[in-house]
């Protein structure tokens, strides 16, 4: 929280201090910097961005209600095999993911714009690791007899924290974004394309297990940057421009066709914004989003951690959030046009999560675009 307060302060002063950009180019022109595909361009128009992407989350949800981590270790292990914990033993604690897009446009005709992006993407997440509930008869992590039951009404101590990270590049995608309509005051186009997993899905880290011990192992699917699936992208936007303000909403949709043992589930998004232009050079904004995610496709069965992320189950659910955003235009670099620089701030006021799972938190975006002739 403290790294997006720093940013969003030194940026709102970077943006300040730069002389902003008077002319016929409006900030206005170009949605919150949060929504992807939000415009097309005219024949023979390129444009470059980059964008990244920074979100926290931290503590836990099953459904609505919030989980305590002794509430985490009573819930089944549904994996158990041999002398490994009967409990869930290994709790999140926090996770922060990165995420750097780059991307390009290319306008072949006034109806048709093509859209190129592909994304790095970072992990970090913290953990609790608690005394395995062992089998009836069995050990406990601490060495001492359970006894019949395990460790029924026994406390189980906290072993210690540890922490997994990844990176690498996530996906690549190409998509046509199709002009349906334009008119004086509104547009609607349609986005249709592919995209394809690049990044790892069998990833491997150290962990502290229930027996007190360090070991490497392949990481829950939450920590793979890739799931090896192609999908389909689609979407349809609407925007209406009524003044110095413009309305838009956007759905958005993502489903897997080509698969791997398994994948994330297929999502779905829908928002709305209003833009309100303070200037040529300036517009602040509110969004609206609702994300809708299945649980995860498939399993790869040597993912048998006794942690709620080791189950596919425990993934995807329903969200909504609110958005606070600023675009301005200013000069940084030498061209025909104007370089925007686009920052937004996201907190969910609403999840109803497929749990046990790790809830979300503020998300931070910042962008810099530049279109070219």
């Amino acid at each position: 929280m403290c790294f997006v307060k720093r940013t969003v302060v030194v940026v709102l002063m970077l943006l300040f201090v730069v002389q902003g950009l008077a002319g016929q180019e409006r900030a206005i022109a170009h949605a919150p910097i949060g929504v992807m595909g939000n415009h097309y361009h005219g024949k023979g128009e390129w444009m470059v961005s980059l964008r990244h992407m920074r979100m926290s989350m931290a503590g836990n949800r099953d459904g609505t209600s919030d989980l305590t981590d002794g509430a985490i270790i009573k819930i089944e292990n549904p994996y158990q095999m041999g002398t490994m914990s009967t409990k869930l033993s290994v709790v999140p604690q926090q996770m922060t993911m990165g995420m750097t897009m780059a991307g390009a446009m290319y306008a072949p005709s006034d109806t048709l714009t093509l859209m190129a992006m592909g994304m790095f993407t970072s992990k970090v997440m913290d953990l609790n690791t608690y005394q395995g509930a062992m089998p009836m008869g069995g050990m406990t992590g601490m060495g001492g007899m359970t006894g019949m039951g395990g460790m029924t009404g026994m406390a189980r101590t906290q072993l210690g924290s540890f922490t997994t990270s990844t990176s690498d590049l996530s996906d690549m995608s190409l998509s046509g974004l199709i002009r349906l309509y334009e008119g004086d005051v509104s547009r609607v186009h349609a986005q249709l394309g592919l995209q394809q997993s690049m990044g790892a899905n069998d990833s491997t880290g150290s962990v502290l297990t229930p027996m007190n011990s360090r070991t490497m192992m392949i990481l829950p699917y939450g920590m793979q940057i890739g799931d090896g699936a192609t999908s389909v992208l689609s979407g349809i936007t609407y925007v209406a421009e009524l003044g110095r303000r413009v309305y838009g909403t956007q759905v958005r949709a993502r489903n897997a066709f080509a698969t791997d043992d398994w994948n994330f589930g297929d999502n779905l998004s829908l928002t709305g914004w209003v833009q309100q232009e303070l200037n040529d050079a300036t517009s602040v904004s509110f969004r609206t989003t609702y994300y809708k995610q299945d649980a995860i496709s498939g399993r790869n069965t040597a993912i048998v951690a006794p942690v709620q992320t080791a189950n596919p189950a425990n993934y995807g659910g329903t969200m909504t959030e609110v958005s606070v955003g600023l675009n301005r235009l200013v000069y940084l670099f030498p061209g025909e046009h104007s370089d925007r620089i686009g920052i937004e701030i996201s907190y969910p006021v609403s999840q109803d999560l497929n749990g046990p799972q790790m809830k979300s938190g503020v998300t931070l975006q910042i962008g810099y675009q530049k279109s070219l002739n």
